[in-house]
């Protein structure tokens, strides 16, 4: 439960801010490849970037110091404070409601998401503090719909996503007592009938009969999604199998088929979010991110860093953070159009109208050029930055592999492998004395691991913790 409402909370967002300089939309620029050397002496140099700004996160002053939140929905960019929700005007918030005040004896409300659309289709998620499955609610902030809470005193229950489907807007919802269902938040009550289990060739045993579902779905699903044109979705795993990512496709004339997804991802045991685009296209944050347009999926090309974020642009443009990159993707391959100093976890992030993109950091922030970042060759702190440490996964983890790749490395006793804190995430890499040390260390793990990642930064972590490295 905790996953799927982590996924949606944290993945689910877009953000807005005033102007800085990242290419427009309409001049795109080429993407670099990586080099994929398998010698361990040193990796040879990268292919030249385009020259591309380097961006830091800027508190936007008005919630600056304040236990803020910041999410971006269609058409507004809106900010939590404690029970209030208000819109960015400038460089102020217009404050537009509250959520009830109430459940006191579950700690009171706590806004776990806004979304949905602007002026008219307002929405916010909130439960108990004390959990996010304590009374899970919805409830239309403004404009016309139905407040739905789910679950009862005694069973948690959680919300899978909402979608909007023509007029009307869709929330899934799961709870011990009732099982899967979709209820209608706003407009037209829409009714979606997923294919059962035994027509969708499950066994028994994979998809049990239970009180709350005498009818139990072959996708029992874990998100929902839907397009501009109305293509309504749900994905989750395949007759509960692992590794069987797979999504059920209404179309306009209510009409489902199941789509295996597997082949078309390397993680295809994560569910992922659903991304609306313009007109009859969507994205799932897979590796590498699936893109699917009128009744057909494909995988796009991979970017070559793990992706942080998925978000769209006002202008449908589909934008990525991924390592310490921020991409746009064009007429078929990612483009590069920002830099972060380092790698950097947030929990938000998107662009407002003028292009300007918007991340939730600390509270809202925006994205803003730096000129005081020293070049790779100028860098005083070489750093091999690998990734986000994972929860434990045993032998098949990143973080578990990169250890053991590095524990074979020639001159290991010069370096140092890390785990430090982070924008909200713990991340790992490696300390070294020199550029041609990192360079070294990154070819040595492109050679050792079979999808590998690595990337020199100019960076001294704080407060880092020592990981041991050590020969086998």
């Amino acid at each position: 439960m905790k996953k799927v409402l982590a996924s949606w909370l944290l993945g689910c967002a877009l953000v807005a801010c005033r102007k800085s300089p990242p290419p427009p939309e309409d001049k795109p620029t080429t993407a670099p490849t990586a080099s994929a050397s398998a010698s361990i002496a040193a990796a040879p140099p990268e292919p030249p970037q385009p020259k591309v700004p380097t961006l830091v996160p800027e508190p936007f002053e008005a919630t600056k110091g304040k236990a803020a939140e910041l999410y971006v929905i269609d058409g507004a960019s809106i900010v939590t404070e404690g029970l209030h929700v208000g819109r960015i005007e400038g460089e102020r918030v217009a404050w537009i409601g509250d959520i009830p005040d109430d459940n006191h004896d579950i700690g009171g409300n706590y806004i776990r998401l806004v979304t949905g659309y602007w002026p008219d289709g307002v929405d916010v998620y909130y439960s108990g503090k004390r959990g996010y499955g304590w009374r899970p609610t919805i409830v239309p902030l403004t404009g016309k719909g139905t407040r739905r809470t789910f679950g009862d005193d005694e069973h948690g229950a959680w919300i899978q996503g909402t979608a909007r489907v023509g007029a009307s807007t869709i929330v899934a919802a799961q709870d011990p007592m009732t099982g899967r269902q979709f209820a209608t938040l706003r407009g037209p009550a829409r009714k979606f009938e997923p294919i059962t289990a035994e027509k969708g060739g499950c066994k028994p045993e994979e998809v049990p009969k239970s009180r709350q579902e005498p009818v139990p779905p072959a996708l029992p699903y874990n998100w929902i999604g839907a397009t501009e044109a109305g293509t309504f979705m749900t994905v989750g795993m395949l007759c509960n199998r692992e590794k069987a990512l797979a999504a059920e496709v209404w179309d306009q004339g209510g009409k489902s088929r199941i789509v295996e997804l597997s082949p078309l991802t390397k993680t295809p045991g994560v569910v992922p979010v659903v991304i609306p685009g313009k007109g009859d296209e969507l994205w799932l944050s897979t590796n590498p991110v699936i893109h699917y347009e009128a009744g057909t999926f494909e995988a796009l090309p991979p970017i070559g860093a793990p992706l942080g974020k998925l978000f769209v642009s006002p202008t449908g443009k589909l934008h990525a953070l991924a390592g310490r990159g921020i991409f746009r993707f064009d007429a078929g391959h990612w483009t590069r159009v920002a830099n972060l100093p380092h790698p950097m976890k947030f929990k938000a992030m998107g662009m407002d109208a003028e292009g300007i993109f918007w991340v939730g950091y600390a509270g809202p922030a925006k994205l803003r050029a730096s000129n005081g970042e020293p070049s790779l060759d100028d860098c005083t702190m070489p750093f091999v930055y690998l990734g986000e440490v994972p929860p434990p996964e045993g032998a098949e983890s990143t973080f578990q592999k990169a250890i053991e790749a590095l524990a074979t490395f020639p001159a290991l006793a010069e370096i140092s492998g890390v785990e430090y804190a982070e924008g909200g995430a713990q991340h790992f890499g490696v300390m070294v004395k020199s550029k041609a040390q990192g360079d070294a260390v990154v070819a040595h793990l492109r050679a050792n691991l079979p999808d590998p990642y690595a990337d020199r930064i100019c960076f001294a972590p704080r407060n880092a913790r020592l990981i041991e490295l050590k020969k086998n």
